[in-house]
């Protein structure tokens, strides 16, 4: 059986030698013992596809923005939201903070009656924009809040992260514009501002998909 049966006397010739692999070396070996080496060798080529399959099965966490806690409320005669989110930068987006590149982040807030005509002006909408920066020289990442002008510093990524998906108290209409007993639809959404981004990489950022990130629009209803 050629391939399998490699068993050759001293006194056989070369031409009943049917295994590729004793014809190469030149060996002499019962075909039990050829069988468990090619056994041996299949059992370790079979767990390493195994392992190789299991690993592209492994969760693999995609680049986005999502939503752990959305809070709306009253205080001080105003409509306040507290938002917590979670981001997860692209390859590209990543690369390019740890160059330098300031990252630009808008979230997007608008209250408008349920009801509301399409042509009807917003009742109430806020742009909320932060950036997120690498400083290399003091390998220091800072969040900052664009429109209130001020800064947070960190020394991990993951923390600047964690700050940057955290809104406190941010107001968004006065209360007194809204009427008791009607319904509102309160919307948000996050997207990363590519036209922040530096001159020269827009052209470029605007056809990537690397440069894409945003958050699904999350709504609610509201009734003061």
């Amino acid at each position: 059986m050629p391939g399998l049966l490699c068993w050759r006397s001293k006194k056989a010739s070369a031409r009943f030698m049917a295994c590729s692999c004793c014809q190469t070396h030149g060996r002499q070996m019962g075909f039990i013992t050829h069988y468990w080496k090619n056994r041996k060798f299949e059992m370790l080529v079979r767990c390493c596809v195994l392992i190789f399959c299991g690993m592209a099965f492994l969760p693999v966490h995609a680049a986005g923005i999502s939503y752990k806690a959305v809070a709306i409320g009253e205080e001080k005669g105003w409509i306040v939201l507290d938002l917590l989110q979670n981001y997860r930068l692209s390859q590209t987006m990543d690369e390019a903070l740890e160059n330098g590149v300031p990252l630009t982040f808008e979230t997007e807030v608008s209250i408008d009656p349920e009801k509301a005509s399409f042509w009807q002006t917003s009742l109430g909408k806020k742009q909320i924009r932060r950036q997120l920066i690498f400083h290399p020289l003091a390998e220091e990442y800072e969040v900052r809040d664009v429109d209130a002008g001020t800064q947070r510093l960190f020394a991990t990524r993951d923390a600047a992260l964690l700050a940057l998906g955290e809104l406190k108290g941010k107001k968004i209409v006065p209360v007194n514009v809204l009427q008791k007993g009607v319904i509102y639809l309160v919307k948000v959404q996050t997207i990363h501002d590519i036209g922040a981004l530096p001159l020269p990489l827009r052209p470029r950022a605007y056809l990537s998909p690397g440069w894409h990130l945003s958050s699904k629009v999350y709504e609610w209803r509201l009734q003061p």
